[in-house]
C-alpha cells in the first residue's frame, strides 16, 4: 500500500530543489565546472568532446582515464556520431524511442552504449562505460538523460519500497543496460507523479541519499561542514597494528539533531533524514 506520508516528504524535497540555489558543496560547484567547460569547447571535435570527457571522467571518479585510450576512443565515437545527428538532439531522442541504431558505430556491429573502450596493460579490452556515456548526455542534454550510476542503481528499490509500491511491480534494472535503466526511473517518476519532478531532481535524490549512507561526504557538504563532522565523527581504529584516527560516518547510529550542520531546517538536512529512512 502506498505510504502518503513518505510520497509527501519527497515531495516537500522536490519542491526545495526546484528552488534551491548553488551551493559551495563539491557536487554543486563540479557541476558548474562541468558546465563551464561544455560551453567553452562548442565543437564537436574530437578534441572538444575530449576535454568535456576528461572532466567528466575526473569530477564524477568514473575512472575511464585509468584505461588506455579509453577517454579518446570514446571521444571519436561521440564525433562520429555526431555528424550524423546532433548530439543532444540523438539523446533526447533516444529517451523516447530507445532506438540504439542512431548510435552504431561505423563498420562495427556495436552502438555507443555496447561498445567496449579502451585497453589494460597488457592489451585486453577494459569493458563498457555506460555510466560515463550517461554522464556526459546528462550534460549535452542541459540535464535531461538520466544518469547511470551504482549508487542510483542502489538507492532506486530503497525509494521504491519508502514509497510503499507493489514490489511485484518494481522494475528490474539489468547491468549497463542503458535502455531498462531509462524504464525503471520512467516508471519512478511515473509512479511518483509530482509536478516538480524530472531526471535532474531524481538523481539527485539518490545520488546524495547515497553518499550518505556510504559516508561519503565531501561532495555534499561544505568545507566547514566537513571539517565539523570529521571532528565530531573520528573514531580511534586499529590499522596494522596501530591505532588512528579514521572518520567513520554511519547515518543509523546518528541522532540527526546533534549534526553539524550550519542549517538545520535546508534541503540537506533533510537529505540525511532521507538517508536513514531508507538505510
Amino acid at each position: 500500500m502506498e505510504n502518503k506520508d513518505n510520497k509527501q516528504f519527497l515531495y516537500d524535497i522536490f519542491d526545495k530543489i526546484s528552488s534551491y540555489e548553488s551551493d559551495n558543496s563539491g557536487y554543486s560547484l563540479g557541476k558548474l565546472a562541468i558546465q563551464k567547460v561544455f560551453e567553452a569547447t562548442n565543437t564537436y571535435s574530437v578534441e572538444d568532446i575530449l576535454a568535456r570527457l576528461t572532466i567528466i571522467d575526473s569530477m564524477y571518479s568514473t575512472q575511464m582515464n585509468r584505461r588506455y585510450y579509453g577517454l579518446e576512443e570514446l571521444a571519436e565515437v561521440l564525433s562520429e556520431i555526431n555528424k550524423k545527428q546532433n548530439l543532444a538532439e540523438a539523446f533526447l531522442g533516444f529517451l523516447n524511442d530507445k532506438d540504439l541504431s542512431r548510435f552504431q558505430i561505423r563498420g562495427k556491429a556495436t552502438d555507443l552504449f555496447a561498445e567496449k573502450y579502451g585497453i589494460g596493460k597488457n592489451g585486453e579490452d577494459k569493458g563498457l562505460a555506460v555510466s560515463l556515456i550517461s554522464k556526459y548526455a546528462y550534460f549535452e542534454t542541459r540535464y535531461q538523460f538520466p544518469i547511470y550510476d551504482s549508487i542510483v542503481r542502489e538507492m532506486y528499490p530503497r525509494v521504491w519500497s519508502y514509497c510503499g509500491f507493489p514490489q511485484k511491480e518494481m522494475p528490474q534494472i539489468k547491468t549497463n543496460d542503458i535502455c531498462s535503466f531509462i524504464d525503471a526511473i520512467d516508471i519512478l517518476i511515473g509512479k511518483l507523479n509530482y509536478k516538480t519532478i524530472n531526471y535532474d531532481f531524481l538523481d539527485r535524490v539518490l545520488w546524495y541519499v547515497g553518499k550518505i549512507q556510504r559516508g561519503n561526504l565531501s561532495l555534499i557538504l561544505s568545507r566547514t561542514e566537513y571539517e565539523a563532522f570529521v571532528k565530531k565523527y573520528s573514531q580511534k581504529v586499529k590499522k596494522k597494528e596501530k591505532e588512528v584516527n579514521e572518520f567513520i560516518f554511519d547515518i543509523v547510529g546518528v541522532d540527526l539533531k546533534t549534526l553539524p550542520l550550519q542549517q538545520k531546517s535546508g534541503i540537506i538536512y533533510d537529505f540525511f533524514v532521507l538517508a536513514k529512512k531508507l538505510k
